[in-house]
């Protein structure tokens, strides 16, 4: 028989975030509940997210294209560390 423990405290992945002297560990989508993931549906409430890892002041200064990179480099994290990217759906995977 098969078996298999979820929930169990494990390392959550993140992508680390460098800006000026300060690094700021982002968690990976393969770590956020479904909930959490569907809650980041549109660009601004990413951001708003990622704001919880980075202090306001230094969110404040990043521009627009530090945004869209930022974005860009934690979607394509995501999808190596968990195989799925953080848009796609759990449906999708097992159709």
């Amino acid at each position: 028989m098969r078996e298999i423990t979820l929930g169990a405290k494990k390392e959550v992945p993140v992508l680390k975030v460098n800006i000026g002297d300060k690094s700021y560990p982002i968690p990976l989508a393969g770590a956020l509940t479904p909930k959490k993931i569907a809650a980041l549906n549109t660009e601004a409430k990413t951001i708003n997210w990622f704001k919880q890892f980075i202090p306001t002041e230094v969110a404040e200064e990043l521009t627009i294209n530090d945004w869209n990179e930022l974005i860009t480099v934690w979607g394509e994290a995501s999808r190596e560390d968990s195989g799925m990217t953080p848009g796609e759906s759990l449906a999708s995977r097992t159709s």
